[in-house]
């Protein structure tokens, strides 16, 4: 659970950014890298390397909003769908 806490200094991060300079991008990059966070925080628990890859999926796109916000959506976006998607087997498989 500790590797997962690697992401919150992006997310603050991001949070700074969409203060600094507020636009649609940067608040659905934002938005969607704090629900990712939020889903595995809650209810994934998997495995480390689980961890780290949601770590490293929230954190990048966060950094990638300085360089290209249309990569960086993308990104976001596959995140977070990937991370639903992940919820919806693990969850299908115990019933």
């Amino acid at each position: 659970m500790r590797r997962l806490f690697y992401a919150l200094p992006f997310l603050v991060f991001g949070l700074g950014l969409l203060f600094w300079e507020p636009t649609v991008a940067r608040a659905a990059v934002v938005l969607l890298g704090w629900l990712t966070f939020a889903l595995e925080y809650r209810y994934g628990g998997g495995s480390r390397e689980g961890e780290e890859l949601v770590a490293l999926g929230v954190s990048v796109p966060l950094y990638l909003l300085l360089i290209n916000q249309t990569l960086a959506e993308l990104l976001a976006v596959f995140m977070f769908v990937l991370e639903l998607a992940a919820l919806f087997v693990k969850f299908k498989l115990k019933a």
